[in-house]
């Protein structure tokens, strides 16, 4: 845990405002909220909750990449979703008091905000504007939930293809955050069926694997018909 000076405290005030799902606190809010919040630092790897934990607090990402994180008893693991820099994430326990019902796991070095539940309670319950945005940002997450369930449908290489569509972002090579084992994670396979799924497309000349296989160039329109294929 960090403590945060004076000088830190407005740094976390300019974070908190400009938290898409907070920034209609209004200043005493705000205020109260950055007094309250500390600072964790988490190593690639590292949990900032486990499932089961208490939601005792809701988290704001400053900076590094969290994902959402469900383990079965077999030991695979499904990452659910990332959260994005400078968004709040793990309020749902707050909002709604119970355990965590997934992890959330840092997959590289990364630094949150951290706000106990008491005050971030008192701070919600201030402002219906801001207890709208987590409901909207919820219906996000559900929506995304539901798309990757629909996806399940598709064979496992088109939906490598989708999904690393959806890392580019519109550009023609995606570097990805960790190794090849995170993508499997995100697909809910192992690892093997994703290598046999990478060679699939290497070999139909639709993305090449560049060495230690963190960065791939794509051929973006070959990718999208074949996911898309029926």
């Amino acid at each position: 845990m960090s403590v945060i000076d004076e000088v830190g405290r407005e740094r976390v005030q300019d974070a908190v405002r400009r938290c898409p799902q907070l920034r209609h606190l209004d200043a005493a809010a705000v205020g109260e909220v950055a007094r309250a919040a500390f600072l964790r630092h988490y190593r690639a790897g590292e949990a900032v909750f486990r499932e089961g934990g208490p939601g005792d607090a809701l988290f704001v990402l400053l900076r590094g990449s969290v994902v959402a994180r469900l383990g079965s008893v077999d030991g695979d693991v499904i990452d659910l979703g990332a959260a994005l820099e400078g968004h709040a994430f793990g309020y749902f326990e707050v909002l709604c008091p119970g355990p965590r019902t997934e992890d959330a796991v840092a997959v590289r070095a990364s630094t949150v905000l951290v706000v106990p539940a008491a005050p971030a309670l008192r701070a919600l319950r201030g402002s219906p504007d801001t207890l709208l945005a987590l409901a909207q940002d919820l219906v996000r997450i559900v929506g995304l939930q539901n798309r990757a369930r629909s996806g399940l449908r598709l064979r496992v290489d088109q939906r490598v293809a989708a999904l690393l569509l959806e890392l580019a972002a519109g550009a023609d090579v995606v570097d990805l955050d960790g190794p090849q084992a995170l993508l499997a994670q995100r697909l809910g396979i192992a690892r093997q069926t994703l290598n046999a799924a990478l060679r699939d497309l290497a070999g139909r000349d639709l993305l090449t694997v560049h060495p230690g296989g963190r960065r791939m160039s794509l051929d973006r329109d070959g990718l999208a018909r074949h996911a898309s294929a029926r």
